[in-house]
């Protein structure tokens, strides 16, 4: 019963306690001999050795243990896990059976030890050999289960190095589709830095180029204004002009009425006068005749010179006729009139030569004034409309230009939107990938002990099953 309930406790308890178990059962050390003890000792050394080789593996397998867990599936841990421990089960009842397979095996010895010494009293040797070929019998079916049991523990060794590797091979995978996607995501942001840039940069050019269509707009638009007060001016002068000629024709035909009055007889120097006033073309000269209008001016007041004349005659024939005087004064002063008249005539003839002359000079000047003004108001109304095609083009252009500025800030906007998802997506997997550390880090740590202290306490085992096999045989 004791060796039983110390098998029990040797599968529940880790090897740590075993010394404290050997110091519970005081009176097992008592029956033993002093090769036993030895191999005992032996065995207790070795079994340290073996804890400490165990504590050194244990270190390992958690250090091996965190790496897959950083990397590994939670799900397919946790199958795994209860498949090993389903074998570790499994394991430790073999163990306790071979427990109390040994147990019964040191009754049989210390049965056949009895007997032997009973037999030495006796001098049976016929039951000494064929307990020692039951023994024999007995260490070859022990040496069996030994190897099994060691065969089992290589593969169980075996698959947990491939589950180390698979492990392994799962963080490094997961490395590296983490590394290539941190790759990406430096990528797009550099993409999106390279784009807005170049976006910012766009949109400075639209600007500056805005900024100088509608400086020529502004310009364009000045000219056509100081075009528009140019024409203005031009219509004020030329309105003011038929003005004046109108101004000129009426005041012409007054004059020439009055001369009419003055006189209406068949003299020869009313018809000069009539001649001179019939010219109705003084009054369409211009303001560019003012020095012409003067001499008219100096003529006319000659005329009027001489008209006072002619009455002071008139009234003083009149008087000759009443005093009878000569008729030789008369004569005379007729003579003196006529020459007066042929030279009034004379410069009359000067003045129309030269009022026609300038009459057709001006015309001339006229028409090329008129020519040049149309020309220049056609020139004009072309660069308006120019102007206008202008601005309406200038004003497509900025149509155009503001639609691609909003595709370009639409294409801004939904860079800006893919970066914050791969950004959010990243900070997911990164806090899912900690999530899956911890909580690998926390579920972990009790299951990993058991396949690293059932390891070295199989072996344990396994070397005391040997001990006692040779010292079955050293005692056949």
């Amino acid at each position: 019963s004791q060796y039983l309930s110390l098998s029990q406790r040797f599968c529940l308890c880790p090897p740590d306690d075993l010394c404290e178990l050997k110091a519970e059962l005081p009176g097992l050390g008592d029956g033993l001999t002093d090769k036993e003890r030895e191999s005992l000792d032996d065995n207790e050394e070795k079994e340290e050795k073996e804890v400490e080789v165990g504590n050194g593996e244990k270190g390992l397998k958690e250090e091996m243990g965190g790496k897959e867990e950083r990397a590994g599936d939670e799900e397919r841990e946790e199958t795994r896990g209860v498949e090993e421990e389903e074998e570790l089960e499994e394991l430790r009842a073999q163990v306790v059976q071979l427990m109390l397979e040994l147990e019964d095996a040191r009754e049989v010895s210390q049965r056949h030890e009895e007997s032997y010494n009973e037999l030495q009293g006796g001098g049976c040797v016929w039951l000494l050999e064929d307990e020692r070929l039951a023994s024999a019998n007995q260490a070859e079916s022990f040496t069996r289960q030994i190897q099994r049991l060691q065969a089992q523990l290589r593969s169980v060794q075996e698959e947990l190095d491939s589950l180390e590797e698979e492990k392994a091979s799962e963080l490094w995978e997961a490395q590296e589709e983490l590394r290539v996607a941190q790759e990406e995501v430096q990528e797009l942001q550099q993409a999106a830095e390279e784009a807005a840039a170049e976006r910012e940069n766009d949109i400075a050019l639209l600007q500056e180029e805005l900024c100088r269509l509608r400086a020529e707009l502004q310009r364009l638009h000045n000219t056509t204004q100081e075009y528009e007060l140019e024409l203005t001016t031009l219509r004020a002068e030329i309105s003011m002009k038929r003005q004046c000629r109108e101004e000129q024709e009426q005041t012409g035909t007054k004059v020439g009425g009055w001369w009419d009055e003055k006189f209406s007889k068949e003299t020869a120097v009313g018809k000069i006068f009539k001649a001179i006033l019939s010219n109705g073309e003084v009054g369409q000269l211009k303001d560019k005749c003012r020095s012409l209008m003067d001499e008219c001016q100096t003529l006319r007041n000659d005329n009027q010179h001489l008209a006072e004349k002619l009455q002071l005659l008139e009234q003083q024939r009149d008087r000759e006729e009443q005093n009878g005087q000569k008729v030789d004064e008369e004569q005379a002063v007729k003579a003196e009139v006529y020459m007066s008249i042929l030279q009034t005539e004379q410069v009359t003839h000067q003045v129309d030569s030269s009022l026609q002359k300038n009459l057709s000079e001006d015309k001339a000047v006229n028409l090329e004034q008129r020519s040049e003004e149309l020309s220049e108001v056609f020139t004009l109304q072309d660069q308006l409309k120019q102007a206008e095609e202008r601005a309406s083009q200038v004003q497509r252009e900025c149509e155009v230009l503001k639609g691609e500025l909003v595709e370009l800030q639409g294409l801004y906007e939904s860079s800006q939107k893919e970066r914050a998802e791969l950004e959010a997506e990243l900070q997911r997997c990164r806090a899912e990938l900690d999530r899956l550390a911890g909580r690998k880090a926390e579920n972990s740590c009790p299951p990993s002990e058991s396949p690293v202290l059932s390891i070295p306490f199989i072996g344990m085992v396994v070397i005391m099953a040997l001990i006692w096999c040779c010292w079955t045989e050293l005692l056949s």
